[in-house]
């Protein structure tokens, strides 16, 4: 989150502890979230909280006004996730970014434990990488393309959340390089949009 950022929105809030992390007396943190009762404990947490999905909610909120939109483990559970993020546009100021933290379907541990080893691809109702909520999957290379087609220049790409086994870190360096994304449980994305 850029620390110049004053007016900021987290899709997805849930009940705003993100949100609380961030506050500010200088800052006006917006949340939306589609569970009511999360909406509604979020208010403690947020200036302004609106409860349903983005789109639903999307005319409620001001144009050219925010100076960072948050999708924390978010986008992987939206039908269009492109869609998404460029609407994000319109309510974003033009030097405003959009952060993103989404799961990488490359993790070591998941390709070689679900797919590699037990050769199948089951979804699990308890969270993760196969999170039977998740609508769309993503590596290193599909969300730089997603954001990339959508308009937005890449500020950072990093991963976050690396394997701790030394097993799977001993494999992905027998890759020489190959599977180096795959360290990485989750990769957080700092984008703007690219300027005409």
């Amino acid at each position: 989150i850029p620390d110049n950022a004053k007016n900021i929105l987290e899709v997805g809030c849930s009940e705003g502890l993100f949100c609380k992390a961030m506050q500010r007396p200088d800052r006006e943190i917006w949340g939306i979230e589609m569970n009511p009762e999360a909406a509604q404990k979020a208010t403690t947490s947020c200036t302004f909280v609106l409860a349903g999905d983005f789109n639903q909610v999307f005319d409620q909120l001001p144009k050219n006004h925010f100076d960072c939109v948050v999708f924390n483990d978010v986008l992987e559970h939206i039908y269009a996730p492109w869609e998404t993020i460029n609407m994000v546009k319109q309510v974003l100021k033009p030097t405003g970014v959009l952060v993103s933290s989404i799961p990488n379907f490359r993790y070591i541990a998941n390709m070689i434990t679900e797919v590699l080893w037990h050769g199948d691809f089951q979804y699990k109702p308890e969270g993760g990488i196969l999170d039977d909520t998740h609508i769309r999957f993503f590596t290193s290379k599909s969300i730089c393309r997603m954001f990339k087609e959508q308009g937005y220049e890449i500020i950072t790409h990093e991963g976050i959340r690396p394997c701790k086994s030394w097993k799977e870190k001993l494999f992905i360096n027998l890759t020489l390089g190959k599977l180096k994304d795959a360290r990485f449980k989750q990769f957080a994305t700092v984008a703007r949009q690219v300027k005409l």
